[in-house]
This record gives C-alpha cells, structure tokens and sequence, in this order.
C-alpha cells in the first residue's frame, strides 16, 4: 500500500513543477515591473539637481543689469515754423545692485552723456535737408526747446528704470571709473562685494554682462537683448595705474558693453567691475575696495536683503530635490520683488514637479 502512495506522490509533485515552470506568476512578475519602472519614472521626469556653479550663476544672475544712455531734444526751426523731435541711443554697459534700495554700481565712463547738441549735428541736418535747407544757413535762427539725457536701466525681466547718478568719478586716466546710480525700487537681489585685497594670482573669475554683439546683430531674439552672459578666466596680475588706483588684469573674454559688469569670484562675490582693455581679451577692472570707497562716501551700505536670502534657499532646496519647500521660498520672493528674472521659470518648474506627483 505504502509504494503505491509514494508513486502517486511523485507523479503530483513532478505535475506540479512543470505547471510552476510554464506557468507565470502574475504577483511576483508585478512587484517586479513596478520595483524597476518606479524610480526610472522619477529620474526622467525630475529636474536635474544644479552644481555649485549652476546655483551660483542662477543666484548672480537677477543682480545684473544693462546701462543705457542718451539724448533727447526739441529743436525749433522759426524759418518753416517746424519743431523736430531729435532722440538716440548713444551708448550702453552693464552695472549690478548693490544695495536692496535700487543702488547700482558701474563705470563713470558708462553713464557719463557727451553734448547732446553735438550729437544731434548730423540728424537734424539731414532733416533740414529734407524740408529744403540746410544746416549751416539756418543754425543761427534755430532755437533749442529741450534737451535732457537719456538714462535708463533695463533690467533682465525687461522692465526699464530711469536712473539718477549718486555719486561719479572719471575716465580710467583721468581719475576713478566708479559711478553708483539709482532707480526707484525696493527689495531688489544685490551682489556682495569681496575683499579685493585677497584676491590671488591664477584665482578663477567669471564676468558677467551685457555684450553689444547681441544687440548689433539681427540674429537674436529680443528677450536675448535682456539675457547676461557669463565668460570665465583668471586672475592675470595685479597693478597699480599712475594715480596710485589698484586694478586687476584678468583672462576671461570681455566683449564691449560689458563695461560696469561684476567680475566674481568662486563664491558669487564681485572681486571688481569691468573698466578698460586694448581689446577683448586683455581686461582690467576697478576693485571691489575702489568701488566700497564710493559706496561710504555716498553713506550707503553694501548689502544683501530677504529676497537673497530666500531666493539662494529656494535654489538649494530645488536642487536637493524638495519641490514644495523651494516653491514657498519662490513664492515669496516674488511678492518681495515682482521683477524677478528668474523666480517665475523656477516657480513653474516646482509646480509641473509637484503636480506629477514625484
């Protein structure tokens, strides 16, 4: 009796492995698709965490800002009774906050105006030309109504500012290239300036700017007009012009228009601001310490304020990957600061994360 059941026991358990071996598993091969897609899933659709340059640059880049100056008149033509309305663009650099209350350092060299009278000689000949005259028969009988400069700041979100000049020196040879304008606003991301007396030979820097090719060239789309660029290179050596001033000879390429931009160190903080070079990549900057000169005789504090604060904890949250906490942080600095460049793509990006569900 005892042989027969083993048999039949036998035959029921070699049934039983071909049934497990061509038969499949419904739960194990689930848990098993659903182990391997879920965090494929997760790094496909999350954002890339930022590198320390990446936080860095993303922090700078709100601070920078384009210069723009000008003229603008009214000239009257008693001959024919015609007034004409004369206005240009006569040059543009890059400056950077420093203090929350609207304070932005640049060159002297960027915000001074020349004679706008003198400017406007070979527009308004050639509209007196056009109605039948000229220039030099009618100039002594044209009265002058109005003529003001043009100064406006533009800022990266493409607003733009008029700005007072604070507090100026000169051009580079003439004395220091440091101006500190205004505009009227508040709360604004600011640049801290470093110790320009600590800056070492072969130290890495990254300018950061506003370069003319941009603007010259039809290729590039108007929001680029508003777009700083960053170039990096070195600290090349460190020199003393005539009237005794500290500047910095640095490698990075600096096209024009970058005149008044910060030049940074490692950390994001301003070593100095463009000034002058033969060409553009053979650069020197006024320091750090020239530039806190203007600030304390102006009485205004280098500073930064709580949209830093919460921006730079919002960038460092993105990036670890806590969506919901960096979006309260950009939440809040856009109710600080409404024209923030790049508050909005952040906010967005926390959004469509959180909103995914991961």
């Amino acid at each position: 009796m005892l042989p027969k059941i083993q048999n039949q026991f036998k035959s029921l358990v070699i049934i039983s492995a071909l049934l497990s071996a061509t038969l499949p598993i419904s739960p194990a091969k689930s848990q098993t698709t659903n182990i391997s897609q879920q965090p494929l899933e997760i790094n496909l659709n999350q954002p890339k965490k930022l590198s320390q340059a990446n936080l860095v640059a993303e922090d700078v880049k709100p601070s920078v800002v384009r210069v723009v100056v000008g003229c603008k008149a009214k000239v009257y033509s008693p001959i024919n009774g015609k007034i004409y309305d004369l206005e240009t663009i006569t040059g543009h650099g890059s400056g950077f906050f420093v203090n929350p209350n609207g304070y932005i350092a640049t060159n002297a060299h960027v915000t001074d105006t020349d004679d706008c009278q003198q400017i406007f000689q070979k527009d308004l000949a050639a509209k007196l030309e056009a109605d039948g005259q000229t220039l030099e028969n009618v100039e002594a009988e044209l009265k002058w109504i109005e003529t003001k400069p043009i100064q406006l700041v533009y800022l990266p979100n493409q607003e733009q500012l008029p700005f007072e000049i604070i507090n100026s020196g000169a051009v580079a040879g003439e004395g220091k290239d440091v101006s500190i304008i205004k505009v009227n606003l508040i709360n604004a991301p600011t640049l801290k300036l470093a110790e320009s007396n600590q800056v070492k030979l072969l130290d890495s820097v990254t300018v950061v700017g506003y370069p003319g090719l941009v603007e010259d060239l039809p290729l590039f789309s108007e929001k680029s007009f508003y777009e700083a660029s960053f170039t990096s290179g070195q600290v090349s050596a460190k020199k003393n012009l005539k009237d005794g001033t500290p500047v910095i000879q640095i490698t990075a390429p600096v096209p024009k228009g970058n005149s008044g931009g910060p030049v940074l160190n490692e950390q994001g903080e301003v070593i100095g601001l463009v000034t002058f070079g033969p060409d553009d990549n053979f650069t020197f900057i006024f320091t750090s310490d020239t530039i806190q000169e203007f600030l304390d005789s102006a009485n205004i504090t280098n500073k930064q304020g709580l949209v830093n604060q919460e921006y730079r904890k919002g960038l460092q949250l993105y990036s670890q990957g806590h969506y919901i906490q960096a979006l309260q942080k950009f939440q809040l600095v856009k109710q600080l600061f409404p024209q923030h460049s790049e508050v909005e793509n952040f906010l967005t990006k926390c959004q469509q994360v959180i909103t995914n569900g991961n």
